[in-house]
């Protein structure tokens, strides 16, 4: 994307060199991507669907880190035993990460304890009404939250199936304030993948499968 003056005439000084966030101030096709240099779609390393782009399911370079003591096991494609994408988040009440908004109590107790987002259709399938509380589950890990039955999640269709979306924030941990019991809770990450982007290895944390059932499983 340019971002020039508009007004520079193109033999003026650097008038056709637009690109200022590029240190040759010029645009390129080609770039110092591992997995460049052109995109492509690319389902997340874990997803309920095949990816109808192209024939490559996952991106061939994303970094999956072995770790030591500690499970690192992927979902299969369409898993019966992982059917919902789960995506996280941070709240505008918690704006901050969960390390110091949980121990400013103004902000702790903007929220009654840690919940993932349902919709109300998730929620009428596994019969579930606000409040309830839930087990959520990864090949790694599994939390307990309260749901929140929300307009703000729809299903999908894709490919002619049904695929359900739920949302878990970030903000609770093992710690907060003891007067306020609904500032601890699990811990979401225990939930997600040890998987970076080939780039700068971001997590990928905002697109993978999880199963929710009813009650503290």
């Amino acid at each position: 994307m340019p971002d020039f003056n508009p007004f520079l005439a193109p033999d003026a000084k650097n008038g056709d060199k637009p690109f200022i966030m590029r240190t040759d101030l010029v645009g390129g096709f080609f770039g110092p991507l591992n997995d460049g240099p052109f995109p492509e779609h690319y389902e997340p390393i874990e997803s309920p669907v095949k990816n109808l782009l192209s024939k490559q399911q996952n991106n061939p370079v994303a970094k999956i880190w072995k770790v030591p003591d500690q499970k690192n096991e992927l979902a299969a494609v369409g898993s019966p035993d992982y059917p919902y994408v789960i995506t996280t988040y941070r709240l505008t009440e918690h704006h901050l990460s969960g390390v110091m908004s949980r121990y400013l109590p103004m902000l702790a107790e903007l929220h009654y304890s840690h919940f993932t987002e349902i919709s109300h259709e998730l929620a009428a399938e596994l019969g579930l009404k606000n409040g309830d509380m839930v087990t959520v589950s990864t090949p790694r890990g599994k939390i307990h939250v309260r749901a929140m039955v929300t307009n703000r999640f729809k299903p999908f269709i894709i490919d002619g199936k049904k695929v359900h979306q739920i949302g878990v924030p970030w903000h609770w941990g093992y710690n907060g304030i003891e007067q306020l019991p609904g500032s601890k809770g699990d811990i979401t990450n225990d939930l997600s993948a040890t998987v970076g982007d080939p780039n700068v290895y971001i997590q990928e944390t905002k697109a993978f499968v999880c199963n929710v059932q009813k009650g503290v499983v």
